[in-house]
C-alpha cells in the first residue's frame, strides 16, 4: 500500500521539485515514486489529483458506467480546468479506470482531489470572468430534475460529502456538461446556465 510522502497529504500544492510532480512513499519497498513512474502508465501532463477527482465522480454517478457519457464529462472538465489541450480517448480513460480506480483511497482522498481542483479553478478565475453562482437550493432542484429525488436521497445516505460537493459544483460552475443526459432523464435544460468552455 502506498502512502503520500510526509508533509504532502495536508497540502497538495507541495510538489516534488523534480518536474513538479507529487511524490508518494511505498511502505513495502521503502521507495518514493511518482504516479507517472508506475509501470505501464503513459506520459501525461494531466495532474493526478484531477484524474482522481474525475474517477471519484465515476464511482458515485451510476450513469457514468456508460463510457460515452463519462468521456464527454471527462473532456468537458479537462477543458474547463485547462488540464489538457486535447481530448482524451476511450483507451486512456479505460487505462485510468484499470490502473487507478482501485488505488484511489490508498493514495489520495476525494477531499484532497477536490481541494486541488478548487485551487486550480480559483487560479483560473483571475484570468477569466467568474461564473454567476446559482443558489444552492436551485442547484439542488436541477439535480432532482436530472436524477430524481429518490436517487439523491440514496446518495446522501451513502456519501453525504460527495453529495454536498456535487450540489456545490452545480451551484458554482453550472451544470458542467450534464446537458448530454437530457435525453435520458427527460425535461429540457432551458433556463439552466451552461458551463462556458475553458
Amino acid at each position: 500500500m502506498a502512502r503520500k510522502r510526509k508533509g504532502i497529504s495536508a497540502n497538495l500544492h507541495n510538489f516534488c521539485p523534480h518536474n513538479g510532480k507529487l511524490q508518494y512513499f511505498c511502505k513495502s519497498c521503502n521507495k518514493y515514486f511518482t504516479i507517472d513512474s508506475l509501470k505501464g502508465y503513459p506520459p501525461t501532463s494531466i495532474p493526478f489529483p484531477v484524474i482522481s477527482y474525475l474517477l471519484y465522480f465515476r464511482r458515485k454517478i451510476p450513469e457514468f458506467s456508460n463510457m460515452r457519457k463519462y468521456r464527454k464529462f471527462v473532456n468537458h472538465w479537462l477543458k474547463y480546468l485547462k488540464a489538457s489541450d486535447q481530448e482524451v480517448s476511450r483507451q486512456t480513460i479505460h487505462h485510468w479506470i484499470k490502473n487507478f480506480e482501485n488505488l484511489l483511497d490508498n493514495v489520495i482522498t476525494f477531499l484532497e482531489a477536490s481541494a486541488f481542483c478548487k485551487s486550480r479553478l480559483n487560479q483560473l478565475i483571475k484570468v477569466r470572468p467568474p461564473q454567476k453562482v446559482i443558489p444552492y437550493r436551485r442547484a439542488l432542484r436541477i439535480l432532482e430534475q436530472k436524477f430524481g429525488k429518490t436517487n439523491l436521497l440514496h446518495l446522501i445516505k451513502k456519501d453525504e460529502v460527495f453529495f454536498k460537493e456535487l450540489v456545490e459544483v452545480v451551484s458554482k460552475h453550472g451544470v458542467f456538461g450534464w446537458e448530454f443526459l437530457e435525453s435520458d432523464f427527460g425535461g429540457g435544460s432551458e433556463g439552466y446556465r451552461p458551463l462556458p468552455g475553458g
